[in-house]
């Protein structure tokens, strides 16, 4: 039987064609180091969590801000019990002022600390949280239901140890077949990290919020 070879520059082109597709989707290494990356920065994180900082990467703000008063009143609450809880010494604002999200960062969430500090105005932070919401999602909720599978997957796979997974994520699960996408965060999470933030688009971010935290 003949052997069969592959021109050098038919290889390549093959090789190069491989390389191609396999940088041009996120694929599950990505997943697993972002999860990983979650786990680091937020140890308590579960399950319920993880979807959090994925969904908002993907479908952005909970929903679009067409009262844009009701949104600065509601801001302006969340800071006045933020600062009370702080001066009161119940917990301390996080070292880390933003942090992006998912995997592929499209938002950042940036902590209220950075108003109550004087670094960004309330303002400020109103109108690029506004901005972010009012731009549409990154993919459409049937998109994201495929990718959360995938998420899934991967935590099935390589992150078994995430407390109570397998209960939380049949109950996401369920809630995601009904059409529920949009999740609060754990108890868990939130009696560890009080998380009072708003999520950026990560253009917005950069272009508005960064040059005043640099």
């Amino acid at each position: 039987m003949k052997s069969f070879t592959i021109p050098a520059a038919a290889a390549a082109i093959l090789m190069s064609l491989f390389l191609f597709s396999c940088s041009s989707r996120p694929g599950k290494n990505l997943l697993r180091e972002s999860i990983a990356s979650q786990l680091s920065a937020f140890p308590e994180s579960r399950a319920q969590d993880i979807y959090k900082s994925f969904c908002q990467d993907n479908l952005g703000p909970e929903h679009m801000i067409p009262d844009e008063e009701y949104a600065r009143n509601y801001l302006r609450t969340e800071l006045s019990t933020y600062a009370s809880d702080l001066q009161n010494g119940l917990y301390s604002a996080p070292e880390k002022r933003y942090y992006p999200v998912g995997d592929n960062g499209n938002f950042i969430r940036v902590d209220l600390s950075v108003v109550l500090d004087s670094l960004v105005s309330a303002e400020k932070l109103l109108s690029s949280f506004v901005e972010s919401a009012n731009a549409g999602k990154n993919m459409t909720d049937e998109q994201w239901k495929g990718k959360w599978a995938e998420i899934e997957s991967v935590l099935r796979e390589d992150f078994s140890g995430i407390p109570a997974l397998e209960e939380d994520l049949s109950g996401i699960d369920s809630l995601v077949s009904s059409g529920n996408l949009i999740l609060h965060h754990s108890r868990e999470f939130n009696s560890f990290y009080h998380p009072h933030y708003r999520i950026i688009r990560k253009d917005v971010f950069e272009r508005e919020i960064l040059p005043l935290l640099q």
